[in-house]
């Protein structure tokens, strides 16, 4: 176990998280040998928040994405803008997550970009539990095995208990990164930060 671990509060519904994402990957790729990641589901449409993207997100193709797009340089697809029928549900993106963490820690970094490209460029639908085999192919999973799982009771608690805990400790947002030390956190990001602004504040902590 390594002296400081990296937090990140996200979901895999977030848009912002989607424009962050390739900050992440920069951060995990610089920092992977020094410090450990996790990354925790916030579950931000659960319960009566899930539904038709039109129906219960209507700001997002109204003008929300381009503002991601403007601060972040990131790019929403075609097929998703256009994508009226897309439901909105954070539950199996991260029951995903879960099986991930638990049978291949090493690729949940790259998991999380997986997902919302195949949501946010790609158009699919994360409530398509059938999608996740497709678009988890070119990582390297066992996609028999992951079937199964994504249908198992066991992981769908877990999804939920992550939402769970995630609520309670109170981040005030996605994304949010947080670095443990053992004795403290200490908060690097709320919201959309860029690769420089990141990399200055935690380079100056575990340097």
């Amino acid at each position: 176990m390594k002296k400081y671990k990296i937090t990140y509060y996200y979901d895999a519904l977030c848009g912002w998280c989607y424009g962050f994402s390739p900050v992440m990957n920069r951060i995990y790729m610089k920092y992977k040998e020094k410090v450990d990641f996790e990354i925790l589901s916030g579950g931000l449409f659960i319960g009566h928040r899930v539904g038709a993207i039109n129906e219960i997100a209507p700001y997002i193709k109204e003008g929300a994405y381009k503002t991601v797009e403007q601060r972040t340089g990131i790019e929403f697809g075609k097929k998703f803008l256009e994508n009226d029928v897309m439901i909105l549900d954070s539950l199996p993106p991260a029951i995903a997550l879960c099986i991930i963490k638990e049978n291949y820690p090493e690729k949940t970094i790259e998991l999380s970009q997986v997902l919302h490209k195949a949501i946010y460029f790609d158009g699919i639908d994360p409530s398509d539990i059938g999608m996740y085999s497709t678009i988890l192919q070119g990582i390297g999973v066992n996609i028999e095995d992951l079937n199964l799982k994504m249908r198992d009771e066991k992981y769908i608690k877990m999804a939920q208990q992550e939402f769970t805990y995630v609520a309670s400790q109170e981040v005030g947002g996605f994304p949010s990164v947080v670095l443990k030390n053992g004795t403290d956190d200490i908060i690097l990001s709320r919201g959309y930060v860029d690769f420089d602004m990141l990399d200055t504040k935690l380079d100056l902590i575990i340097h």
